[in-house]
């Protein structure tokens, strides 16, 4: 591993290089983008290449401090993330960073704190890190990684410079499919276009089973009608398997994807009404239908579906009520599609 086995973030690694070189690395950064990018994978490539005993533009990977950066076993080295079966990071764990900086470096002149899903942190937990931010040691060089940029506070974004990943190409996502799951060039190429440029996506989709869900999902929206919302809620549930699911954070996980499922059907039928055919469709072996279905909605309804279902996204991390929230996203959207309907015979 290195630099050299990040993909598609070739910005970021060309300004961190330059850091390396003129010796000027902040105290605080903020890795923002999708999940399954690679900010995780290069904010320990970032380690090795400040740990480094051979100290360079990039980590060598071979030396005993790379080596045992890998194993997660590094003295300057910590990792904050949300507990298991919980949904933020609370006020305790910035307490332990806060104890972890009062001590000096042990084996270099940096200490580096990686806090993954920062985005989760609570109130308390917030103000807490704040207070490390206005007055870090000046061996410290804290990281936070989040997918939402929106969901930290601005006090804290402002503390921080903000670094920006970039999603994989589809060929790059394809390539790892084929690769390491051993797909057909044409299980990986639909996978890679579905993922939207994430590999724990792709991943997650290369399952048994994943794309016969899609389909019968798309196949299922293709019939809606607007008194279908309770009904077709339960179907989802059985469908998707999500009542089988015993721990919150998985049942939270399936139903995201199942989301991102309606986000990505609804972007088929607003490109397909655009009729801009440079852009991909996701759904392919549905673009008739697709077609078809687009020509009943006007740009102004799909919009406002979208806008629902991103809501829904967003509001997912912080509501118990997995069911009630799926519930209410398929009812605003028959709804609007009503309205729509209605407006087209007037």
């Amino acid at each position: 591993m290195s630099f050299k086995s990040i993909s598609c973030q070739n910005r970021v690694i060309q300004l961190f290089q330059n850091a390396l070189k003129n010796g000027r690395l902040a105290h605080a950064y903020i890795f923002a983008g999708q999940e399954g990018i690679g900010k995780t994978s290069f904010s320990r490539e970032l380690a090795k290449a400040i740990f480094c005993k051979h100290p360079g533009l990039d980590a060598c990977d071979t030396c005993n401090n790379c080596q045992r950066i890998t194993r997660d076993n590094f003295s300057d080295l910590f990792f904050i993330l949300p507990e298991k079966n919980s949904r933020v990071i609370k006020i305790e764990q910035l307490k332990y960073l806060q104890d972890v900086l009062k001590v000096k470096p042990l084996e270099s002149k940096y200490k580096i704190v990686i806090i993954q899903s920062a985005d989760k942190m609570n109130e308390e937990a917030s103000n807490c890190l704040l207070k490390t931010l206005e007055e870090p040691p000046s061996y410290a060089i804290i990281i936070l990684i989040v997918t939402s940029l929106e969901s930290l506070r601005e006090t804290v974004r402002s503390r921080c410079q903000i670094i920006r990943f970039s999603p994989l190409s589809t060929t790059v996502v394809k390539d790892i499919l084929m690769n390491n799951f051993q797909l057909d060039n044409l299980q990986a190429e639909r996978l890679a276009l579905i993922a939207n440029g994430s590999i724990d996506r792709a991943t997650m989709l290369s399952s048994s089973g994943a794309l016969e869900k899609k389909n019968w999902l798309v196949n299922r929206i293709l019939k809606l009608e607007v008194n279908d919302n309770l009904t077709f809620s339960k179907e989802l549930f059985n469908e998707w398997h999500i009542q089988d699911l015993e721990v919150l954070e998985e049942k939270r996980s399936q139903v995201k994807e199942l989301i991102f499922s309606f986000l990505m059907y609804y972007r088929d039928l607003l490109v397909c009404k655009i009729g801009d055919r440079n852009l991909p469709i996701y759904h392919a072996d549905w673009r008739n239908a697709l077609v078809s279905k687009s020509q009943s909605l006007s740009e102004d309804t799909l919009f406002r579906i979208l806008n629902v279902i991103k809501t829904s996204i967003e509001y997912l991390d912080y509501n118990a009520n997995i069911n009630l929230l799926l519930e209410n996203m398929i009812t605003k959207i028959l709804h609007i599609q009503f309205d729509n309907n209605i407006q087209s015979i007037q």
